[in-house]
């Protein structure tokens, strides 16, 4: 079905006509706030342009109950989400109960994180075989590595296991999941305090309000837990109506000022949405503190656009992580096939990577970092 258009006064004034006319499975594309033409606009209040659709095998009747069904569309689709994290976390415990490959020659004694007496300078992902017919760290570079990560990986894998390599590159892959997994640093467990909000921020574009609504999905409909949600402006105005739109759907209360941490007490969880922020405007970064200082042991997530380059997602993190960031949220990785380019982050920056987000659609792909998760994906077909 052909995408509609509808202007609405209010979030759930817009709710009610997609469900009345499009049914329970209709699914918001696109949300902006719009205002009356010429002079109008000085005394006439904005209204909110919402453009959906129905998918092309989930066309239903229209509801009778338009919250009720819309509640029950994002049960459906929770289902299915909670059934994918089951299988992943099953191919998880396999992966860890999997015995380490057998060493085909002594392991040497240098320190761990030592760089091998062998070493080749460096790697191109173009390159050959290391002498001795190591193929790990071109392979590395190829999956989206940094050379300089992909050389250090490759020397742990030649300290522990000897100049030679395994037979298989099954094995030598298997021996550099080893090393990484135990590079990787996991993420610190969250706090469960009203009073201490979920915080994101990050570059306009990056996917604040959408990685923001898949949390608060999975709160709600899979943990059956409480929350509070603030919208607030920053330098700039929150245009994210979206946001409104989905706590309408939830139940979850969307507000639009902060009076305070005691407000929250009566949620599970808490979070808040912030416009995006010119990472190079240091005047903007400033004003960003000053806002982020209302909330006193709040835990800050930092949101990047995986798709972009390595070099502009280690800008945005120095320019960020001065604010408190506690840790890093990657979305758009639906537009990235090289997986690999996510550990530039977790061995170049001191932040842990918390959430790996893809696609628009909410609740969607949104599931906890890991290293066996993002190893799996870089290597898919080898």
């Amino acid at each position: 079905m052909s995408p509609k258009t509808f202007i609405a006064d209010s979030a759930a004034d817009a709710l009610a006509q997609i469900r009345a006319q499009l049914g329970p499975d209709a699914v918001v594309l696109n949300v902006r706030q719009v205002t009356g033409p010429g002079l109008a606009r000085l005394w006439q209040k904005p209204q909110i342009e919402v453009v959906a659709h129905v998918p092309e095998a989930a066309v239903t009747p229209p509801p009778a109950a338009p919250l009720a069904d819309g509640l029950m569309a994002l049960r459906r689709e929770m289902a299915e989400l909670r059934g994918r994290m089951e299988q992943e976390r099953r191919v998880a415990a396999k992966e860890a109960a999997r015995p380490a490959p057998p060493a085909a020659a002594p392991p040497r004694t240098l320190p761990f994180g030592a760089a091998s007496a062998t070493a080749s300078p460096g790697y191109s992902s173009s390159s050959a075989p290391r002498l001795g017919g190591w193929h790990i760290g071109p392979l590395l570079e190829r999956a989206g590595l940094e050379t300089r990560h992909a050389q250090r990986i490759a020397d742990e894998c030649e300290s522990l296991h000897g100049p030679q390599p395994p037979a298989a590159l099954g094995e030598e892959l298997a021996l550099a999941q080893q090393v990484m997994v135990s590079l990787w640093r996991p993420a610190p467990a969250l706090r469960d305090e009203p009073r201490c909000p979920h915080v994101f921020i990050g570059a306009p574009g990056a996917g604040k309000t959408t990685a923001l609504c898949k949390w608060l999905a999975q709160t709600v409909l899979l943990a059956g837990q409480s929350a509070h949600v603030w919208r607030l402006d920053g330098s700039t105005a929150n245009t994210a109506e979206a946001l409104s739109v989905y706590g309408e759907i939830l139940g979850v209360p969307v507000t639009r000022f902060w009076r305070g941490a005691e407000e929250a007490d009566a949620a599970a969880i808490s979070f808040v949405d912030l416009p995006g922020v010119a990472w190079r405007d240091e005047a903007a970064l400033r004003a960003l503190g000053g806002l982020l200082a209302q909330f006193p042991g709040a835990q800050v997530h930092l949101v990047l656009n995986a798709a972009y380059e390595v070099s502009l997602q280690l800008a945005q993190v120095r320019a960020f992580a001065p604010l408190g960031v506690a840790d890093l949220c990657l979305t758009h990785l639906d537009e990235e096939p090289r997986w690999g380019k996510l550990w530039n982050l977790a061995l170049g920056t001191n932040l842990p990577l918390r959430f790996l987000g893809a696609g628009q659609n909410i609740p969607g792909e949104f599931s906890p970092a890991s290293a066996e998760k993002i190893f799996a994906r870089q290597f898919a077909g080898i």
